[in-house]
């Protein structure tokens, strides 16, 4: 039998503030109305079960991404099943994987955990293929999205102090991929990386229907291109693309690709200038390579050259950078089946910088590590808005951040 109006009320009289309050958003919980349900065809609730696999951490979406606001509410689905949201205060919607670096990738977790252990063990796109079943290109892509990832999460934003030493890498000019016959010939100046005889030559060049173009313009370039004397130029050319390296006594790294050929004074002031702290006392080590000479005017950090022939000066040596050059030269061995192609060293080189740093931990924790930044599961807002999806098309159109001296576009 219902109690009446005024026994409830002498009920609720007798409850303490608390109580009430307490009572109070019971029942406001229990009666609330439900929130309108958004019917999913059934194609697309399939979508979203084979998309559960992702195993994306919808835990990460506590605020709008656009404006920091809590005020969020569930905006129905996209067409491939995929959760939104609406921001009521700055009306903008969002997905629940927005940034995610895993979105579009159609790979299990599971996939991913043995792409990522496989990138962590520096395996070949060809072996780390066969062992998820996938082809070489899906390999491939993954791969890029983790180095972009690492790039946006991280940069270079380390202050180096205290005993620094810096020197150049060099590597031979990569265009794998590039199917441009009139690229190689015209703008490179050469055949492309093949070992091929002298008729080979000659049948590459007629197939591209090119070699009658050549005979009768420039007969003498003809000769040198079937000759294979464009082969490799010895030292360090314009072939070769520098790698400007700098490391420190508490193993801060940094390396990135900064031109095609030798590094000049005015690259060298630009990018290392920025790099020290000028709270500590530092002393930079070099080389006698002139382009160091004002790299570190205005820093208050003391330049110490190793003359050539001399592998120590006073305490100082480059002993540790050429370490880091050594196993970037294991990092990067060709013979293995790891090239990198110059369009993305620079991403590419974020992984090696990535794996130096963390090179003390196991390799469950770098797998773990790796995948909490592609999934976005970042604390931080702003940085995780840097660890935006890459798609094969920003890949394919992006410019080379190096500077080319004018011997190869930057877009190619």
């Amino acid at each position: 039998m219902a109690l009446s109006d005024m026994e409830l009320r002498d009920i609720i009289s007798r409850l303490s503030a608390d109580e009430q309050k307490q009572l109070f958003n019971q029942l406001k919980t229990q009666f609330a109305e439900p929130p309108p349900q958004t019917e999913i065809p059934p194609q697309q609730s399939t979508i979203r079960k084979q998309n559960s696999v992702h195993d994306y951490p919808q835990e990460n979406i506590s605020g709008c991404i656009y404006c920091g606001s809590s005020q969020i509410k569930s905006h129905g689905f996209t067409s491939k099943g995929t959760r939104r949201f609406l921001c009521k205060s700055c009306k903008k919607s969002f997905t629940e994987n927005h940034g995610a670096a895993l979105k579009g990738t159609h790979l299990s977790k599971s996939e991913w955990i043995q792409i990522l252990t496989g990138l962590v063990h520096n395996l070949s796109l060809s072996k780390i293929a066969v062992d998820i079943d996938r082809s070489v290109p899906t390999v491939w892509l993954c791969r890029q999205k983790v180095c972009k990832a690492i790039a946006d999460y991280y940069g270079y934003s380390d202050l180096f102090h205290g005993t620094t030493q810096a020197d150049e890498y060099y590597l031979r000019a990569c265009f794998k991929g590039k199917r441009d016959p009139e690229f190689f010939i015209f703008t490179l100046h050469r055949m492309p990386r093949h070992h091929r005889t002298y008729a080979e030559r000659v049948a590459y060049l007629i197939n591209n229907n090119l070699y009658d173009r050549l005979l009768a313009e420039d007969p003498d370039y003809l000769e040198f291109l079937l000759s294979g004397e464009d082969k490799k130029k010895r030292g360090v050319s314009n072939d070769q693309i520098c790698v400007l390296t700098l490391v420190d006594e508490s193993n801060h790294l940094y390396l990135e690709p900064v031109s095609v050929g030798r590094l000049e004074r005015a690259m060298a002031k630009t990018k290392l200038k920025p790099r020290f702290d000028r709270e500590h006392r530092t002393v930079m080590v070099t080389d006698a390579l002139a382009a160091y000479d004002r790299a570190t005017y205005g820093t208050g950090v003391r330049h110490e050259t190793i003359p050539s022939g001399k592998h120590t000066v006073k305490k100082y040596n480059l002993a540790k950078v050429n370490s880091v050059h050594s196993l970037l030269s294991q990092y990067m061995d060709q013979q293995a089946g790891r090239v990198y192609t110059t369009k993305y060293l620079d991403i590419n080189l974020m992984l090696f910088w990535w794996l130096y740093k963390f090179r003390d931990s196991k390799t469950e924790e770098k797998v773990e590590m790796l995948y909490h930044i592609l999934t976005d599961d970042i604390s931080d807002t702003e940085t995780r808005e840097r660890v935006n999806q890459t798609t094969k098309k920003d890949l394919t159109e992006r410019i080379i951040s190096i500077d080319t001296k004018g011997k190869f576009p930057n877009k190619i």
